[in-house]
Order: C-alpha cells, then sequence, then structure tokens
C-alpha cells in the first residue's frame, strides 16, 4: 500500500518550507519514524520523520524547491501490494439495495361516536319572550332550604331602582328577609308574583337599562261584534178592498 508522506505544519504562522536534503534515496528501505528528509521554513530547520516503514517508491519534491504546508513530499511502498482503492469493501461497490418502505399503520377506525349539538332550550327557542336585561334570582338563603315564597314587592315594573336597594321580601321555612336588587336600572319585568313560590335559582324578575320599556303584556283578543238584530218588519196593513 503506498503511504503519502506530507509537509506537516511547522509553526502557527509556518505557511511553506524549502526541502533542504533527502536523507534516503528513491528504492531505499526506510523505517517508521525514521528521519527521511530536512526541512528549513523562515523560523526552524527540522528533520521530517517516515509516517511508515517500507521503501521510498517516489520523490516527489526535490531537493531546494518550496513547498506549502500539507503538500505531497514523497511515496513510501510498505509493501503489502494492495491498494487502498482495492480495499475498498465489496459492500461499496455493489449497488446498495433499497430498502423496502414501511407501510404506514392503518389508522383504525374511531369508536368514538360524534355526540349532537344539545338542543337549544325552550327559552332560547322562543326568540326572547321576556324582557333583556339583568335576572334577579331567588338565593340561597341557608342550607337546607330550597324555596322561598315572594310576600311583598317593593317595586314595580317600570319604576327605577338602584343597585343593593330592597326590591323583594321573601319568606321561607326559616327565614324572613329582603332580596336586594342585583344591579341599577328599570324593572322590566316581574316573572313572580307575591304569594307565588319559586325554588332556589329561580328568576324572580328583570332588570334592564335606564330607559328600557317594560315588557309589554299580550294584546286581549278584541271581542267579536255583535251581530245587529234584523229590523222588524212593521206589519202591513189590509188595504180596504175596494166597494
Amino acid at each position: 500500500m503506498s503511504v503519502s508522506v506530507t509537509l506537516p505544519a511547522l509553526g502557527e504562522s509556518v505557511t511553506e518550507g524549502t526541502v533542504t536534503r533527502w536523507l534516503k534515496a528513491e528504492g531505499e528501505r526506510v523505517e517508521a519514524d525514521e528521519p527521511l528528509l530536512e526541512v528549513s521554513t523562515d523560523k526552524v530547520d527540522t528533520e521530517i520523520p517516515a509516517p511508515a516503514s517500507g521503501i521510498l517508491a517516489s520523490i516527489k519534491v526535490a531537493e531546494d524547491e518550496t513547498v506549502e504546508v500539507g503538500a505531497e513530499l514523497a511515496i513510501i511502498d510498505d509493501g503489502s501490494g494492495d491498494s487502498a482503492e482495492a480495499k475498498a469493501p465489496a459492500a461499496e461497490s455493489a449497488p446498495a439495495q433499497e430498502a423496502p418502505a414501511p407501510e404506514a399503520p392503518q389508522a383504525e377506525p374511531s369508536t368514538e361516536t360524534e355526540q349532537p349539538a344539545p338542543a337549544p332550550t325552550a327559552e332560547a327557542a322562543s326568540g326572547g319572550g321576556s324582557a333583556e336585561g339583568t335576572d334577579v334570582v331567588l338565593p340561597a338563603l341557608g342550607e337546607s332550604v330550597t324555596e322561598g315564597t315572594v310576600t311583598r314587592w317593593l317595586k314595580s315594573v317600570g319604576e327605577t331602582v338602584e343597585a343593593d336597594e330592597p326590591l323583594l321580601e321573601v319568606s321561607t321555612d326559616k327565614v324572613d328577609t329582603e332580596i336586594p336588587a342585583p344591579a341599577s336600572g328599570v324593572l322590566l319585568e316581574i316573572v313572580v308574583n307575591e304569594d307565588e313560590t319559586a325554588e332556589v335559582g329561580a328568576k324572580l324578575a328583570v332588570i334592564g337599562a335606564a330607559g328600557s320599556a317594560p315588557a309589554a303584556a299580550p294584546a286581549q283578543e278584541a271581542p267579536a261584534p255583535e251581530a245587529a238584530p234584523a229590523p222588524k218588519q212593521e206589519e202591513a196593513l189590509a188595504a180596504p178592498a175596494p166597494a
């Protein structure tokens, strides 16, 4: 196998060197690390050792010639007779077989069924039958209290109320208390009338912004007009018979 002898780096700023003397001639045997040639640079004169044992097959740079760092100076034949190319594994020369592409995993059918969207509530479907605004709801008035009875409304529909102003009175089996208005505005609608019972969380009334009109009461059907009595026909007087 042929081994190349190159000019090594001989200093940080050294970029080239001059061959001053060959210590071996072509055809001579050299041993690894044996001085092979002398090189001179602008900073140092040194000997270059043989990188391997073998026969000095060829001198590429003659004496007094200058070359750059890394340039090939000579070739040593180590006697193995095998070139680097011959030693290349047969696997590299043979065309690489294409590996079969992995099969894509089949997507498993989803076992989850799409849940239909919940149907809108009756209030939403009705298109806003009640006035829009802030709902007044019956708060929890005790751990075991589940309902309460409206005993008196302190405001009427259309009146202005202020936030935290007492709005109605409620009676439960444990306590009688006043329910304050949750917001300022106009009492647009009373949902639960006096003496009616509602569960905790139920809507009692609606408060709208100032200037809002209260919910209009449903129009009553006008009574059908009564049929006018037919005019009485006067009894025709019998005309006197001619004489």
